[in-house]
């Protein structure tokens, strides 16, 4: 059997409605949003369409506006199980390239060669940029081609 949904909130902004269905449903209370994409596309219409429905089924209503009840009460607290698995940790650094002269991180790449590039914008009007794979130190101002 169909279980029936009734609407218990509206929302004004797509942004907070899913917000409180994300909680809902890691309450693990099914519900949906109505009329979102209207509002999210033309956040103009929502008050014409009565803004973005929050729906639950209706055997789960009373939990749902009572979880609801302590969000807007700012007394909602949602407590954690051991047992999730988190992501790993994103890679924070990435290599940098040194210096083979002296050692030191504080290089750049270059590239465009800057003698073609310089030419032919004073002779055409307009420069083309040849690519060329070059690194300088700013440290000691050594210059090196990548390999």
């Amino acid at each position: 059997m169909a279980d029936r949904f009734v609407t218990i909130a509206t929302f004004n902004d797509v942004t907070e409605a899913h917000i409180v269905k994300g909680r809902l449903e890691a309450e693990g209370i099914l519900c949906f949003l109505g009329d979102e994409h209207i509002v999210g596309a033309q956040p103009f219409y929502s008050v014409a369409v009565g803004g973005v429905k929050l729906k639950v089924t209706a055997q789960d209503a009373e939990e749902a506006q009572a979880i609801m009840a302590k969000i807007h009460g700012g007394t909602s607290e949602y407590l954690y199980n051991d047992d999730l698995e988190m992501a790993p940790p994103m890679q924070e650094h990435v290599s940098a390239r040194t210096c083979p002269n002296c050692g030191s991180d504080n290089v750049n790449e270059e590239k465009y060669n800057k003698t073609v590039f310089s030419i032919s914008y004073l002779l055409l009007g307009f420069p083309l940029p040849f690519m060329s794979r070059k690194f300088v130190c700013y440290n000691c101002g050594h210059r090196w081609k990548a390999k």
